[in-house]
């Protein structure tokens, strides 16, 4: 937003210049983050300890300590960290990138079925929130519409890493690919989630 609004006034005032660069806009969504944690962080904290009382049911499955260790840690602190995203990317990235609205619709979409997880989780006690099915179905819908969307703005292509040129074209197979690796990374992200002893 600050990029769109200010680098055209850049040729008048040249410390805005500094809006053209990545490298500082970055920094100033960082820290525009980090401000944000800060100030709301302790307050959403006290928040959900309040409202959640019990705090999320701990899974059984898990590590025998955690049922003693975690039990009564409030959840949804992950709201806190899409906040802070969500806001500095909107302040601070050139909106006008299709990559950036990429980022933000499955990080946004992904936030919203783990808040949809907890908030079951917690208000029915008990440690099994949405079904595992609904969420990779709303997972490989919203993933394979951004997969289209990719392939329309690039080539649907392959680069494979350390051979400089090998690159090959996923064709009708990119879709598939892409589905599977974001919903697969998201998915061992949050498998581990909780089992880390953290």
């Amino acid at each position: 937003m600050l990029y769109l609004w200010l680098a055209p006034y850049a040729d008048e005032w040249a410390f805005l210049n500094l809006f053209k660069y990545l490298t500082f806009r970055t920094g100033g969504a960082i820290m525009t983050a980090l401000l944000i944690c800060f100030v709301f962080g302790p307050g959403i904290i006290r928040m959900l300890k309040v409202r959640q009382k019990k705090g999320q049911p701990i899974r059984t499955d898990g590590p025998e300590s955690h049922i003693i260790e975690k039990a009564g840690t409030p959840t949804m602190g992950g709201f806190m960290i899409l906040l802070g995203l969500i806001v500095s990317t909107l302040l601070w990235a050139d909106l006008s990138n299709e990559y950036v609205w990429i980022c933000l619709i499955v990080t946004s979409v992904f936030g919203a079925i783990g808040f949809a997880d907890d908030y079951l989780k917690v208000s029915r006690q008990n440690p099994n929130g949405l079904s595992g099915k609904i969420k990779f179905v709303i997972e490989a819908i919203v993933v394979g519409a951004i997969a289209v969307w990719l392939a329309k703005l690039n080539s649907p292509t392959l680069a494979i890493p350390v051979l400089k040129d090998v690159v090959i074209n996923l064709g009708i197979l990119y879709v598939p690919f892409v589905i599977f690796v974001i919903v697969g990374a998201g998915n061992a992200v949050n498998l581990t989630d909780g089992l880390d002893g953290l």
